[in-house]
């Protein structure tokens, strides 16, 4: 008897890309397509775990829907984070696909297990969140992301 396979099936709700500028690239952007509006806002974590390291990671977020899929815009501003490491070492571009957690903790535990590090994490008051070491394996990174969301 074939034993059960206990994985979910992926589901990618968001691609996110790394920019210089949210404004110039929502500019950018509507040249080519309609989208938006974006819900811009400010990410501010001073005990985000980077590379194993406690780290602080500021950045300006902008959130638009692109059919079924979320764009978020991601312009780093300080902080030792792979933001800053994906901006300096590429330049703007994809940098993650989102993947919603259901138990986020039992999911993260589940990748470690099947040998996934974890480059940067946070737990937030609106989520916890994981950005996966699967570059290398699939040429993007993984966010794995549970909402706190009432």
């Amino acid at each position: 008897m074939a034993a059960k396979n206990q994985q979910r099936p992926l589901e990618i709700v968001q691609v996110a890309l790394i920019v210089r500028n949210i404004e110039a690239t929502i500019e950018r952007l509507n040249v080519l397509w309609k989208i938006g509006p974006f819900e811009i806002r400010e990410m501010d974590v001073d005990d985000a775990i980077v590379h194993g390291r406690k780290a602080h990671v500021k950045a300006r977020l902008a959130f638009a829907k692109a059919g079924p899929i979320d764009l978020e815009l991601i312009e780093p501003e300080e902080g030792d984070n792979i933001y800053w490491e994906f901006l300096q070492a590429r330049g703007e571009g994809v940098h993650h696909l989102k993947i919603p957690a259901q138990d986020f903790e039992s999911e993260l535990a589940s990748l470690r297990e099947k040998g996934v590090g974890v480059l940067q994490s946070a737990d937030t008051a609106r989520a916890s969140y994981a950005y996966l070491d699967t570059e290398g394996a699939f040429g993007v990174i993984f966010e794995l992301l549970q909402r706190k969301d009432a």
